[in-house]
């Protein structure tokens, strides 16, 4: 599934499929036929040292879809989910000064609250906006992905700045479901499908409000504590991420590996090193990004083969094709 073996890595947090587990119950769903084979129980889930790898994980999600009576189950998922679903970071985010500093705390801390999407952030004058990418291509589960996470985002803000919190804008990369309006009553704002990316937006009037459980000394020893924690983990997941969060934020004019070393404060000579580490070369890790982002793309009829070439950062559609076919063996064209 990737270069890396982190697709069979067991190092993700577990947090959001015991609420599936949970919750599956409601939908007439025995939680132990999600779990069944797969190398873990539904008591694995309550156990705070549980960690499963995204190919145990996507499994699981993918049996709840095919179970599910209902359509929309990561909107359901997501809008039932609360702080407190992402465990200590949620705390900790409680506990930080301002709702920007807590959005922040939050996107560093993705793979602590058992993240299954990669995030990024970016601010300015107008706001803030988190994207959100699939790790993998998983174009079966990857609704269910973003639909959960951008659910579960305004219950996670009302939490924190109170229940008057909206969103500005959602953008899904996906075609417009049947049940469509469903988005529409949530999240009180324009929502717009088959865009480039996912991406919700966060008003700029949002950034600075002050949190009422604000409590610097909680916040220090919260953090302290997941500090601690993350440097048990395995940090060649964590490394390999970092790099491909960088490469993602402007895929049209990816960094060469010497901007992506200045950003993670090294040299080039040890960034290659480190890589070298991993059994991954740059050039590798460019090109799995490009691909699940193509395939993603190519998922969009309103895109044309030169659109999706651009956005991956070919400016010429042929060395797309040919970088296409080396990734897949056939064209694009054969994939759509």
């Amino acid at each position: 599934m990737d270069a890396t073996g982190r697709y069979t890595t067991a190092n993700l947090q577990v947090y959001m499929l015991r609420f599936l587990a949970g919750m599956s119950k409601d939908l007439g769903i025995n939680p132990a036929r999600l779990c069944m084979g797969l190398g873990f129980d539904v008591a694995d889930l309550s156990n705070p040292d549980c960690r499963l790898s995204f190919r145990q994980a996507s499994s699981m999600i993918r049996r709840a879809i095919e179970l599910s009576p209902t359509q929309g189950l990561g909107l359901r998922i997501g809008t039932a989910e609360t702080i407190a679903s992402i465990g200590l970071v949620g705390y900790a985010m409680l506990t930080c000064r301002t709702f920007g500093d807590a959005i922040t705390l939050g996107i560093n801390m993705q793979n602590h609250a058992g993240a299954l999407l990669d995030f990024d952030i970016e601010q300015d004058k107008t706001g803030i906006t988190i994207y959100a990418a699939s790790r993998f291509h998983e174009p079966d589960i990857e609704m269910f992905l973003v639909e959960e996470a951008f659910g579960s985002f305004p219950k996670v803000a009302h939490a924190l700045v109170g229940e008057a919190f909206r969103l500005a804008s959602v953008d899904l990369s996906y075609p417009r479901p049947a049940y469509a309006e469903q988005y529409e009553q949530f999240f009180k704002c324009p929502v717009r499908f088959e865009q480039s990316r996912n991406a919700v937006v966060c008003d700029a009037s949002w950034v600075e409000r002050p949190l009422a459980t604000y409590d610097p000394l909680s916040n220090r020893q919260a953090l302290e504590f997941l500090q601690m924690a993350v440097s048990q983990e395995d940090t060649g997941a964590e490394f390999l991420e970092s790099i491909e969060r960088i490469v993602r934020r402007d895929l049209r004019n990816p960094p060469t590996l010497g901007q992506v070393a200045a950003q993670l404060c090294m040299s080039d000579r040890t960034l290659r090193r480190r890589l070298a580490d991993s059994g991954v070369s740059y050039q590798t890790v460019l090109d799995n990004i490009r691909h699940a982002r193509a395939m993603a793309l190519l998922s969009t009829p309103r895109l044309s083969i030169e659109e999706i070439a651009y956005e991956v950062g070919f400016s010429d559609s042929h060395n797309f094709r040919r970088a296409f076919k080396r990734w897949t063996g056939h064209g694009p064209r054969e994939s759509r």
